[in-house]
């Protein structure tokens, strides 16, 4: 039978909700001793009602789960829990892991309910603080990367959510989103935050580098147009001496 889940909500936030019977609850909590214990305790009629029900919630990474025999938690519980709550606290990237060795199929298909609550957060993105954007973008790319699927399949690079770009700053700097304080989410993967000022800072460096410098040496006479990275000096491409930009710049 494949493994059941359901799309819901986790105190206000979207969740994925799996339900394990007992097989595949055995599988789940396999390392754990505790647990184990209990579900060895339960009577036949106990195991054949039995629900090991588990939450996802992707936006925070959080997964908690609770076994129950009747759709209750039940009050058997291991000693290390059983004086806090029914609901136990379980590592993120471990109930996916468990997932996927009890039904690869279904898990891929909570991945991808988990990749489309992440996506719809980023579109949803209210430009405030970029640093918010890359944690989300940062949970996509963890998702995907589980399987080979590609962050483009749920969110266009190329239109995120932004405020308004200055001018002066070149989107294909690259800046993939610019917040509402003046930040820019920028890089070649998306994964770096900078001022909008060094932004532009860099983008008038790179235009100058475009245009060139004219430069006359001083020793040989030789004119050429410098389009290298320093504001000091450079080199000659004719006789190889040392030649001071301030001293042979052509105005």
């Amino acid at each position: 039978m494949k493994m059941r889940y359901e799309m819901t909500t986790r105190n206000g936030e979207p969740a994925i909700r799996v339900r394990l019977n007992y097989d595949e609850a055995r599988e789940y909590l396999a390392l754990d001793e505790e647990w184990i214990e209990v579900l060895d305790s339960l009577t036949a009629s106990e195991r054949k009602a039995m629900t090991l029900e588990l939450y996802l919630v992707p936006l925070r990474e959080v997964a908690e789960y609770a076994v129950g025999t009747t759709g209750k938690p039940t009050d058997r519980l291991p000693a290390l829990t059983a004086a806090t709550t029914a609901w136990a606290e379980d590592d993120y990237d471990e109930a996916l892991f468990s997932l996927e060795g009890i039904d690869r199929a279904a898990y891929l298909e909570v991945l991808d309910r988990a990749a489309r609550i992440i996506a719809r957060e980023i579109r949803a993105w209210d430009t405030v603080d970029v640093s918010r954007l890359v944690e989300l973008l940062t949970k996509l790319g963890e998702i995907v990367d589980r399987v080979g699927w590609e962050v483009d399949y749920y969110v266009r690079m190329d239109s995120l959510p932004s405020a308004l770009i200055p001018e002066g700053v070149d989107t294909a700097y690259p800046v993939w989103a610019v917040d509402k304080q003046g930040m820019a989410l920028v890089g070649p993967g998306a994964d770096e935050v900078e001022s909008v000022e060094e932004v532009r800072a860099a983008c008038e460096e790179h235009a100058r580098r475009m245009r060139g410098i004219p430069l006359r040496c001083h020793k040989c006479g030789h004119i050429w147009m410098y389009r290298g990275g320093s504001h000091y000096r450079t080199t000659c491409p004719a006789c190889h001496v040392t030649v001071y930009l301030d001293k042979c710049m052509i105005t």
